[in-house]
């Protein structure tokens, strides 16, 4: 009953927000795709988002996003917006500024299979509409060039999220990095991540480290690579450790058509479960 009442309302918002400039333009961003996974834990098919769909007239302009699966597990953004001279705010329901930076090498190599494990690498805003009901995070967002900051509050309860994102980058690097307080309960708790992504010709390599301690999650080191196979192939690696668990290994084979459209499978293992995916997307 919630996950409707909840969609409901960023649908309404979202709808008012999109009505409103008739003569915007408009922009995508992001990926969908139709998948299916197999596990010893988790068996299913999926429809997977993480996107952005953009309209906006002059200065002003609305957002909507998702970012999970059809069903109870995914989050749906909704927000009015201004920008000017590489500045914008966001309001209503937005992306946390702390998810929008180094994304975690096992959302891009299995995304359903990341969800299962959303609070160790995830805002707050985030853990709590994936792991708890009636829970509908509002706030802002500012960005600027390659920084963000948010601010979110949870209807009827104490919980205040405030967080930071950014990227740097150089002429064969990227640093991302994100840190969030979270107020709950009269006590502070914070989340840090950060990943550093090395390219080497034609292969990139990374390191991702993500303490998740506000949202009660371990601390998780993943070691990642990329490296095309030709003009449409690719290959992703990873290593993944979490604390107090045994390592994952996997890989992802990715081809990827002149038209937008990808098709991949995965297969990652631990020590004692195997996981294989398969998807057709399509990538804006």
């Amino acid at each position: 009953m919630f996950v409707f009442a909840r969609s409901g309302t960023a649908a309404i918002f979202s709808l008012y927000c999109f009505a409103a400039p008739l003569a915007a333009q408009g922009s995508a961003e992001g990926w969908v795709s139709v998948g299916a996974i197999t596990s010893d834990e988790l068996t299913t098919g999926y429809i997977f988002g993480d996107f952005t769909l953009r309209a906006h007239e002059g200065q002003w302009g609305a957002e909507l996003g998702m970012f999970g699966v059809v069903g109870r597990l995914h989050e749906t953004y909704a927000a009015a917006t201004w920008q000017r001279d590489g500045h914008k705010v966001e309001l209503g329901f937005p992306r946390p500024a702390y998810d929008r930076y180094a994304i975690s090498g096992l959302t891009q190599v299995m995304p359903r299979q990341a969800l299962e494990s959303i609070s160790t690498t995830r805002s707050r805003a985030t853990s709590g509409v994936f792991t708890e009901s009636e829970f509908l995070p509002y706030g802002f967002t500012y960005g600027s060039n390659d920084i963000a900051f948010s601010l979110h509050g949870v209807p009827d309860t104490d919980i205040v999220v405030a967080g930071a994102g950014g990227r740097k980058t150089g002429a064969n690097w990227q640093l991302d990095f994100g840190i969030e307080a979270v107020s709950e309960a009269d006590a502070i708790g914070w989340n840090a991540k950060a990943q550093v992504i090395r390219t080497m010709g034609n292969l990139d390599v990374g390191l991702g480290l993500y303490a998740g301690d506000a949202n009660g999650a371990p601390h998780v080191a993943e070691l990642f690579a990329q490296i095309p196979m030709g003009s449409h192939l690719s290959l992703a690696g990873l290593l993944r450790q979490t604390q107090g668990d045994g390592p994952l290994a996997g890989a992802k084979l990715t081809y990827a058509f002149e038209t937008g459209l990808l098709t991949d499978i995965a297969i990652i293992g631990g020590t004692d479960n195997l996981s294989i995916a398969a998807s057709v997307g399509y990538e804006f």
